[in-house]
C-alpha cells in the first residue's frame, strides 16, 4: 500500500527523514497532499487510542464507524487534548507555542510511522491506559513490538517550531528515560497493562521474558529507541520532481546532507550518554512547512468529528 508519507533511510547513521507526499496541480505547481494526509492520520485514531485488538472487536460488533467514534471520543476526553483543541480553534499563527511542543498528535504520528512505515505493531495503547480520567499516562510516548526479532521499539516525540529545541528535548528524554530507575518503573507498568489487555496466549513467552528481564543490559540490547521530531523547515522549498515524476536527485542530496548534519548535532548532545553503544538510537526527522497550520488543521478536524 502506498501511504501519503515519503520515507528516506540513512541506516548507516540510524536516521530517517519523512515528509508528506507531493503532487502537482492543474498549473503544474508542486504542492503537498496535506488534506489527504490528515485523513490518513485520522484513520489510525481508533487503533492508536483503543489498541488494535479493542478497535477490531468494536468494529466487528458494531461497525467501523463505531470504533472510529469511540477512538476519537477517548482521545478528546484527555484533558491536554481538549485544552489544546479549544486553544487552536481560535488561535492564529503568532500565538504562543504552549501546546505545540509535545502532544498526542505527535504520539499519533509516531504511532503511524512505526506501524505503517516500519511494520512494528503497537504493544499497548498509551491513551487507552490513562492514569486518570483527566490525565495522560506518563512514560514513553510509544511502545511497539517486533515479534519476529523479539525487539521493543520505544519512542519519544516532540513538536517544535525549532529543530534545535526539539533535538535538545529529545536528548533530555534519552538521559531521563533510558536509565535503570526509569526502566524498572516503566517496565513494571507495561507488564501490568499487558496482563490487563491480553491473555497469556496472546502475549507469548518471549515478550514476557524481555519485559520482566532482571538486567538492564538485556533490556537495552533488545530495544530500538526512536526519537521523533516534527518541526518547521524551509528544506521542503527545494523539493522538485524529475522528468519521470519521481523525487529529483537534487532534493535527495539536499535532504541527505541535512540528515547527516542533524544527526551530528544530535550525537553531540548525547555524547555523554553512557550506554549509547549498547542502545540502538534512531532519529526520525519530519520537516513541515508550518507546524502550526498542520496541528490547527488536525484539531479542527477532531472538533468537527465531535459535533
Amino acid at each position: 500500500m502506498n501511504y501519503l508519507t515519503n520515507k528516506y533511510e540513512y541506516e548507516s547513521i540510524q536516521t530517517y527523514c519523512f515528509h508528506i507526499v507531493f503532487d502537482i496541480n492543474d498549473e503544474g505547481r508542486e504542492y503537498q497532499k496535506i488534506d489527504e494526509w490528515n485523513e490518513e492520520i485520522f484513520n489510525e485514531i481508533p487503533f492508536f487510542a483503543l489498541g488494535r485488538k479493542r478497535a477490531l472487536e468494536i468494529s466487528s460488533e458494531s461497525g467501523p464507524r463505531k470504533a472510529t467514534r469511540d477512538g476519537m471520543e477517548l482521545l478528546y476526553k484527555v484533558k491536554e487534548i481538549k485544552e489544546a483543541n479549544e486553544y487552536f480553534i481560535s488561535a492564529d499563527e503568532d500565538a504562543e507555542d504552549r501546546y505545540l511542543k509535545r502532544g498526542e498528535f505527535g504520539e499519533l504520528i509516531l504511532y503511524y510511522l512505526l506501524e505503517r512505515q516500519f511494520n512494528k505493531p503497537q504493544l499497548i495503547s498509551k491513551i487507552y491506559f490513562k492514569d486518570s480520567p483527566s490525565g495522560m499516562v506518563h512514560g514513553f510516548d510509544a511502545v511497539h513490538y517486533d515479534r519476529e526479532k523479539n525487539e521493543l521499539w520505544i519512542g519519544e516525540s516532540k513538536f517544535y517550531k525549532s529543530l534545535s529545541n526539539a533535538l535538545q528535548d529529545l536528548a533530555n528524554d534519552l538521559f531521563g528515560h533510558f536509565n535503570v530507575n526509569f526502566f524498572d518503573s516503566e517496565f513494571a507498568i507495561i507488564n501490568n497493562r499487558l496482563s490487563d489487555y491480553y491473555d497469556d496466549k496472546e502475549v507469548g513467552d518471549e515478550i514476557r521474558k524481555l519485559i520482566k528481564s532482571s538486567t538492564f543490559i538485556q533490556r537495552l540490547s533488545n530495544i530500538n529507541a526512536c526519537f521523533f521530531a516534527l518541526f518547521d523547515s524551509k528544506i521542503l522549498d527545494n523539493f522538485k520532481f524529475n522528468d519521470s515524476g519521481n523525487t529529483h536527485n537534487d532534493f535527495k542530496d539536499i535532504l541527505e546532507k541535512f540528515a547527516k548534519d542533524t544527526r551530528k548535532k544530535f550525537d553531540q548532545k548525547i555524547k555523554d550518554f553512557g550506554n549509547k553503544d549498547r542502545l540502538k538510537i534512531n532519529l526520525f526527522l519530519f520537516p513541515v512547512e508550518s507546524k502550526f497550520k498542520l496541528v490547527k488543521q488536525l484539531h479542527e478536524k477532531l472538533k468537527r468529528e465531535q459535533n
